[in-house]
Formats: structure tokens, sequence, C-alpha cells
């Protein structure tokens, strides 16, 4: 049997799809970059994590955690979540403050449906 997918969660209030798009890749590219030359010996996949991590914190996100579960779990959980909090700040005008709330109303529902947030 095989181990579930481990995925980085990051709440990106402010932040466009097509931007944080872009700054994963990003952080991804210089995470990898910065761990090319280490030696075998090096926790490589550790130190790519948290390089990825500061990186896209100094780019606006906030790091949750660490989620592991299959795709389908996720999606499915993550999706009926997504729907409760937009439901939840319908109504209120776009800000910052609006796109912060959702995310967070995100996070505790996913929290509540079992979700364990591991940190790096």
């Amino acid at each position: 049997m095989s181990t579930p997918p481990t995925r980085p969660i990051f709440k990106t209030p402010g932040i466009t799809s097509a931007q944080w798009s872009r700054i994963s890749r990003e952080c991804a590219y210089e995470a990898e970059k910065a761990t090319a030359a280490a030696g075998p010996r090096t926790p490589t996949a550790y130190t790519k994590g948290r390089l990825f991590k500061m990186c896209a914190e100094l780019k606006g996100a906030t790091f949750v955690g660490r989620v592991t579960m299959t795709d389908e779990q996720w999606n499915q959980i993550s999706a009926s979540c997504g729907e409760e909090a937009d439901r939840a700040v319908a109504g209120q005008p776009a800000s910052r403050a609006k796109d912060e709330r959702r995310e967070d109303l995100e996070i505790e529902c996913a929290r509540r449906k079992g979700v364990v947030f591991h940190p790096l």
C-alpha cells in the first residue's frame, strides 16, 4: 500500500490563484537551486520544504501546516470547506479582511472534518 501524498497548505489572502501559481513555481525553483549542490547525507527534502516555506512567506503567504491524505480526500474536504467559507462571507465587500476571514473559516472547517496540519 502506498503512502498518501503530503502537501503544504498556505493561506494566501489577497493573492490570486495565478499569482500563487507563479509564487509556487518561483519558490520551488529557488529551493531546488539552493539545495542542488547539497551532499548525499544532507536532508535536502526537509531543506527544500523549509526554503519553499520561507520564500512563500516572504511573498505574503502564511504556512498553515502539512497535510498527508489522498488527493481524493483532500479535494473533497477542500471543496466542501471552501463552499462553507464562501457562504459565511457572502455579502461582505471585497477586501483583504474578507479574504483572510474566508481562509480562516476554511482551515477551521478542515480541522473539524479531521484534517491534521503538521508543522514542517
